[in-house]
């Protein structure tokens, strides 16, 4: 688990590398719902980063981190591109599309399949932001997450050894806003 949160941490750092020119990278946080409605908590924070591949083009790294509920959590990491179109001075929609890695955690899922569990997804989406001064900007994105696995379960009773399939599915809306610096 540690592995993982850190390979996520160096992720999100090393997209600033890359930023040379001003108004090219900009870090920030997230606080977001997550409506799919599961055995998982539906509040969760994060951190993002961005880089501007060109003036429209952007790519965006972020770690969610959804809050336990029933000894059972989950976190995420979405890489995403979006197309940023000016409305008016300083106010921007886009639509988005990604990536998404689901990795579960705690001690309810450990239970069930003595492991943790990781699921590879989509996403989709739209959002707005606004340019708070300069820079300082606030967003609000509703994406669509599809993360979809199917596991087998064994156990063991009285000699005799049972097994079934369990269907674990996270998709759905999730609703996020942000804040971030522009560098």
């Amino acid at each position: 688990m540690k592995k993982i949160m850190l390979i996520a941490a160096l992720m999100l750092m090393s997209v600033g590398a890359f930023a040379q020119e001003a108004g090219k990278f900009a870090i920030g946080a997230n606080a977001g719902i997550a409506a799919y409605g599961n055995e998982y908590n539906p509040f969760g924070v994060g951190a993002k980063a961005q880089y501007s591949i060109t003036e429209d083009f952007r790519a965006e790294a972020a770690f969610n981190y959804w809050f336990p509920k029933n000894d059972a959590g989950m976190m995420d990491i979405d890489l995403n591109l979006q197309y940023l179109i000016p409305i008016v001075d300083k106010l921007y929609v886009y639509p988005l599309v990604g990536a998404n890695l689901a990795m579960t955690h705690g001690d309810a899922v450990k239970a069930i399949f003595d492991k943790q569990q990781t699921i590879f997804g989509f996403q989709g989406g739209a959002g707005i932001e606004y340019f708070l001064t300069d820079n300082v900007k606030a967003n609000f994105d509703i994406k669509y997450q599809y993360n979809k696995k199917t596991e087998s379960i064994s156990t063991t009773y009285n000699g005799n050894t049972y097994s079934s399939e369990y269907e674990m599915k996270y998709d759905g809306p999730v609703f996020q806003v942000g804040i971030a610096y522009v560098f």
